[in-house]
């Protein structure tokens, strides 16, 4: 059901203050807090005693104390005290996980420890970027995580959906798009030429002319999108790898991590190069927002048809090349890891 050895976005950096953090990932019960050094600690949510989740305690002096009985433990996960008892039983531990701090993301790694590599974790460097603005969510959906993934590679649907803001029907209608397969990278890229720009790209790209757009979505398995979306004025060369005139865009960064196997922690971060006023950008944010609860509309309305009958007939058309190359990656990432001694 899931690939677990992996990194996933457990929560935003500044999700993680003074109170312990309590979240499922993976049908695993994590409590998330800080250290006295403020460094991230991902435990096990459950004391050995009693099995309370510890995530409804205290953290002091970087350790956690169970509400119940008042056992502490380490960041290793190791009980260290036990009111009225002075031997600590080698068994008093829970599991510990590897965590990191990065990009203002918390990524917890959920499979065997020695394997975790900080080397795979995504390049979501635009959200720490000097000089960007970034909005950033974090919900909790009642949706299988795999609605999501194809969500992201089909970007055909903005022309409907998202017809109010930053759809038009030539996206569907006109669109150049191409598939790319790199190891298990599949990049999806979306090229819709000399088009009306519609309201926000009016609005905060400020365009008199028809422009030239691209939408290019690359989803790193089995959690992690980075989307690139722009213009510029038509015939300036961007489609050609050129700079081009009038140029206008924003990055978005998608964290997708199950929690169950129809239950989803989606996280995204929006991240921007250009300055305007407060109110201006504040509209922006908003208006991005919402296209991102249009989207969460479709995921739950899509979950509680299957729900209902699973195996109800579905049909692919041309635009859902990339979903079903990432399906398939995703296929055999969780069979290689089932296979595995």
């Amino acid at each position: 059901m899931f690939v677990r050895n992996s990194w996933y976005v457990a929560a935003w950096s500044d999700e993680l203050r003074d109170m312990p953090l309590g979240l499922v990932l993976l049908r695993e019960p994590i409590v998330l807090f800080r250290d006295a050094d403020d460094a991230p600690v991902a435990l096990e949510d459950r004391c050995v005693h009693r099995r309370v989740p510890l995530s409804m305690g205290t953290v002091s002096g970087g350790r956690i104390q169970c509400t119940y009985h008042g056992f502490v433990y380490d960041r290793t996960g190791a009980c260290v005290a036990i009111p009225g008892q002075s031997s600590i039983p080698a068994e008093a531990r829970i599991r510990s996980y590897p965590v990191v701090d990065r990009h203002g993301c918390i990524f917890v790694w959920m499979g065997s420890p020695e394997r975790a590599d900080e080397g795979l974790i995504p390049d979501f460097e635009t959200l720490k970027k000097p000089g960007y603005g970034v909005t950033r969510k974090h919900v909790r959906l009642e949706t299988h995580y795999q609605l999501i993934i194809d969500n992201l590679l089909d970007l055909s649907h903005l022309a409907y959906l998202h017809a109010s803001s930053v759809g038009q029907a030539e996206l569907a209608e006109l669109a150049r798009v191409t598939t790319e397969v790199e190891g298990d990278i599949v990049r999806v890229s979306r090229w819709t030429l000399d088009v009306p720009a519609v309201r926000t790209y009016l609005q905060f790209g400020r365009y008199e002319t028809n422009i030239d757009r691209w939408q290019i979505s690359e989803f790193r398995p089995p959690c992690f999108f980075i989307i690139d979306n722009g213009a510029a004025s038509t015939g300036t060369g961007a489609a050609e790898g050129k700079t081009g005139e009038n140029r206008w865009g924003f990055n978005v960064c998608h964290g997708i991590t199950p929690e169950t196997d129809r239950t989803t922690h989606y996280f995204w971060a929006l991240s921007h190069e250009f300055s305007d006023t407060q109110d201006r950008l504040q509209e922006f944010y908003r208006q991005q927002h919402a296209v991102v609860g249009e989207d969460i509309s479709i995921f739950e309305a899509q979950q509680k048809n299957i729900d209902l009958d699973p195996t109800a007939r579905t049909v692919d058309f041309k635009y859902d090349a990339g979903p079903l190359r990432a399906r398939k990656i995703m296929e055999r990432m969780v069979a290689e890891e089932a296979a595995a001694p």
